[in-house]
């Protein structure tokens, strides 16, 4: 039976790896097309950076098919024997491995760095990373002569790896120029076509066009962009930690050969572990603690977890969702003592926890709830010791793998025009402001107020400056003159003039100029007497009268009546004005209490 569950899980295997390998076989016949229309420099060398890294993926896969289909067919006794042995053989957790923030410094001769900045050489370089069946590469890169660090910003996570890992960085380089990129059958037809007979060299182009595509491009593409292995390194748990580190390199070739880069030798990356038992629970679930006082038993129900090397307690498991602080923390390491109690305690599926506290002894007991529990608590504590005894120092505190989120290019550094662009001829007579040119432009003119929403006006209303303080106002009644009375508005109600006394007789107008002197007065004063207010509220047949000139300055009314008529009748018009009766009180003025007081007085 056992023997039948291996062949079924090798078989699931198979198929699992077959399947990668014909995806594999899928993308290099996908990069072959493309190798077949790539014209451009950086095209040919992404295209064959992808197929020595599908080419590595195959054989890789390959070898491991191979192994499965060995093991499946081993049958009998022996594989249910070795099936048995390794069902017993304890085996440490796996976990994950973070390769990231690579660095290859460069040493470049002082002529080469500083000299002939124009005409540099150009190096297209990328990194292959191999840890068993996972293979992963970094971007290409395009380095030159003025380039002294060469940095690969990608973050690789390796899955499902164990405590003797080891993972191998081989770093490839190629010449980028345009002279070794080159289509080599066409161009060695074209030459053999000119230089021999014409009749032999077209004999010798049809055979070269006529030979198998794949032929073709493998020879003018790795003939013309062929990477090489110039350095590798292999690095295992010991190399592991949470900060930058620097390693030694191996390097291959030298500066006889096209692809030689300058190296110093080293490289500085960050090689992170993260293994299964610090980042998850090792085991989780319900124990009773065992808690003594004044020489009383009680017993408390609280939910541990078993992670980085520690049992963490709780009220409840919702205490962890909402990263409550645990009540309690036990810390499990190799000095660290579980037993299982004696059969006879009061309580049954108990075990006792003895860690050292400041030099001294700390004994906790927890009891399971059954046989199954006390077990699996056992069992979980006996193989996390066992995974941080493999783990080492990656169990002392928990490494984080930052991934990084795909770059965007900054919005004020986007990538350059292409060369049609720059060949395009606009003749536009104004030049267009960008964005960042406006801006700019409209914070130095407002002194920074821009930014902030509080730009200052140019002008201020007229009416600002009653508001600042900043100018004086006068203000005063205004008096008119007798001669400047307003007119009786015709809109208004018109009251009857009070009857003379009865002791007076009635006025008459005796002489001429007097009458005339009332007339001009009457007139000046609806004239020039009457307030704007009162010109508003004039009927609308005034708006169509001619407009009136300003009037004369007239002359005292005493001094033109004195020439007219002689001291004697000025004494008489002065005399003889009638005297107005009593105004009549209003309904206001009657009811008003004050008048009455008056009366009484």
């Amino acid at each position: 039976m056992e023997g039948q569950l291996l062949r079924g899980l090798a078989a699931q295997q198979d198929c699992s790896i077959q399947e990668k390998i014909d995806l594999e076989i899928r993308m290099r016949e996908g990069i072959w097309k493309l190798l077949s229309l790539s014209k451009k420099k950086d095209q040919v060398l992404h295209a064959v950076k992808n197929l020595m890294v599908c080419n590595a993926r195959m054989q890789v896969y390959t070898a491991e098919l191979q192994k499965l289909e060995e093991t499946a067919s081993q049958t009998g006794r022996r594989l249910v024997l070795d099936a048995s042995l390794e069902t017993k053989e304890q085996e440490p957790c796996r976990g994950k491995i973070a390769l990231s923030d690579i660095r290859i410094p460069l040493m470049w001769k002082d002529s080469d760095h500083f000299g002939h900045k124009e005409c540099t050489q150009r190096f297209a370089i990328f990194c292959l990373f191999r840890m068993g069946t996972q293979v992963f590469d970094t971007d290409m890169m395009i380095v030159d002569q003025t380039v002294t660090d060469i940095c690969f910003e990608n973050v690789t996570i390796f899955n499902e790896a164990g405590p003797d890992f080891r993972v191998k960085i081989e770093v490839y380089s190629s010449s980028a120029e345009e002279s070794s990129i080159t289509n080599t059958p066409k161009k060695l037809a074209k030459k053999l076509k000119t230089s021999i007979s014409k009749a032999t060299g077209r004999k010798i182009s049809a055979v070269l066009q006529e030979e198998d595509q794949e032929a073709s491009l493998l020879v003018s593409s790795v003939a013309g962009a062929k990477y090489h292995l110039l350095a590798h390194t292999t690095l295992t748990l010991e190399n592991a930690g949470d900060c930058f580190k620097t390693h030694n390199l191996s390097v291959h070739g030298d500066e006889e050969c096209s692809f030689w880069l300058p190296l110093y030798g080293n490289l500085c990356c960050r090689l992170v572990a993260q293994p299964a038992c610090m980042a998850e629970d090792a085991f989780a679930g319900f124990l009773n603690e065992q808690q003594t006082g004044k020489g009383l038993v009680g017993w408390r129900r609280l939910y541990c977890a078993l992670r980085g090397g520690k049992l963490r307690c709780f009220y409840g498991p919702e205490e962890i969702e909402a990263k409550v602080e645990p009540t309690l923390v036990i810390p499990v390491d190799k000095e660290t003592r579980i037993q299982a109690m004696e059969k006879d305690s009061k309580k049954m599926h108990c075990f006792s926890v003895l860690t050292t506290a400041a030099g001294r002894a700390v004994s906790h007991i927890f009891a399971a709830d059954g046989l199954g529990d006390f077990q699996e608590w056992m069992d979980a504590f006996r193989q996390h010791r066992f995974d941080l005894s493999h783990w080492k120092h990656c169990c002392e505190e928990l490494m984080r793998i930052e991934i990084m989120s795909p770059r965007k290019p900054p919005l004020f550094l986007a990538k350059e025009a292409t060369s049609v662009y720059h060949d395009m001829s606009i003749d536009s007579p104004v030049k267009l402001e960008s964005v960042t040119d406006i801006i700019q432009k409209k914070i130095g003119e407002t002194n920074g107020q821009f930014l902030i929403g509080r730009e200052e006006e140019s002008t201020t209303p007229p009416w600002a400056s009653v508001f600042d303080g900043s100018h004086e106002m006068v203000i005063q009644k205004k008096v008119l003159s007798p001669a400047g009375k307003p007119a009786p508005d015709g809109k208004r109600k018109k009251r009857r003039a009070p009857l003379p006394p009865m002791d007076q007789p009635p006025f008459s107008v005796k002489t001429q100029g007097s009458m005339g002197q009332s007339k001009d007065s009457e007139a000046q004063v609806g004239v020039s007497g009457a307030p704007s207010s009162d010109r508003r509220l004039s009927p609308p047949t005034h708006h169509l009268q001619k407009p009136v000139a300003a009037p004369r300055k007239l002359l005292p009314t005493r001094k033109s009546s004195s020439e007219d008529s002689g001291p004697t009748d000025a004494k008489t018009s002065l005399d003889g004005k009638p005297v107005p009766a009593p105004r009549q009180k209003s309904i206001r003025d009657i009811l008003d209490p004050r008048s009455w007081l008056q009366a009484q007085v």
